[in-house]
């Protein structure tokens, strides 16, 4: 029998090949690989656009220097976000939100979007994102995330319609109780937690979460996480992650 096929999600894009969170690393996971959506990451920058980057500094991936919060959206622009990767995807700039949104609804990929509220507290971050979502609708298309799990409570009670999710990495403790206190949609654990305690995808199904994990760049994982049933699987290698399915899955 062959097992359910999770949706397979390109992180920050296709990040194992190209600049993480550049519009060359979402067009590639289109392009180059059978990708149900993408995983993503919001900000707010100094004059309040919603911008699309991993980190709350910009040092690690662009040619600058300081904190998003700190940036207007038009320095922002001016950064290059590729050449930190090779001089060859020298000349890659930062999207908006909207970008991104309307980029997956004419591509027809799902968006996984975490809210990177938990080093920078911005304010108002939630509804700024639901006004969005709401604007093309596609809350069918979206689902939310973030470490922050008093911003997904609040998120929920602003927007029923989106699904949201808790982000983890460590394991917590009578995770039973933990999530009866949640409105949260689905759950989002890094991969090697579901080893650590296999009982959990059972416990998050029968509470009719989704159970969503992450960051998964190897066949040999990739494929487990596969067997243990989970819902969705992001990956830094969509390529490899969408062989690993087809020969798993079927």
């Amino acid at each position: 029998m062959d097992m359910k096929r999770p949706l397979l999600f390109a992180h920050r894009g296709f990040s194992g090949e190209y600049p993480e969170n550049s519009p060359l690393a979402f067009q590639m996971a289109v392009e180059k690989t059978c990708a149900d959506g993408i995983e993503s990451d919001v900000h707010i920058s100094k004059d309040g656009k919603l911008v699309i980057f991993h980190d709350a500094s910009v040092e690690r991936t662009s040619n600058g220097t300081g904190f998003i919060k700190d940036m207007t959206y038009d320095e922002l622009l001016a950064l290059d976000i590729g050449a930190w990767k090779s001089p060859a995807f020298a000349g890659q700039h930062i999207w908006t939100l909207g970008q991104l949104l309307d980029f997956c609804k004419e591509t027809r990929l799902l968006l996984n979007l975490e809210l990177k509220n938990y080093e920078v507290f911005y304010s108002g971050l939630e509804q700024r994102v639901i006004d969005e979502v709401r604007a093309r609708n596609m809350q069918d298309r979206v689902f939310v995330s973030s470490f922050n799990h008093i911003s997904m409570q609040r998120f929920k009670e602003l927007c029923p319609d989106i699904e949201t999710g808790l982000l983890y990495d460590k394991p917590l403790l009578d995770m039973e109780h933990y999530i009866r206190r949640s409105s949260a949609d689905n759950m989002h654990p890094r991969y090697m937690l579901l080893q650590y305690q296999p009982e959990l995808v059972d416990l998050f199904h029968s509470r009719g979460m989704k159970v969503n994990t992450w960051t998964v760049n190897d066949a040999e994982n990739m494929a487990d996480m596969m067997r243990r049933g989970v819902d969705c699987i992001i990956s830094n290698h969509p390529d490899l992650l969408c062989r690993v399915a087809d020969e798993v899955c079927g």
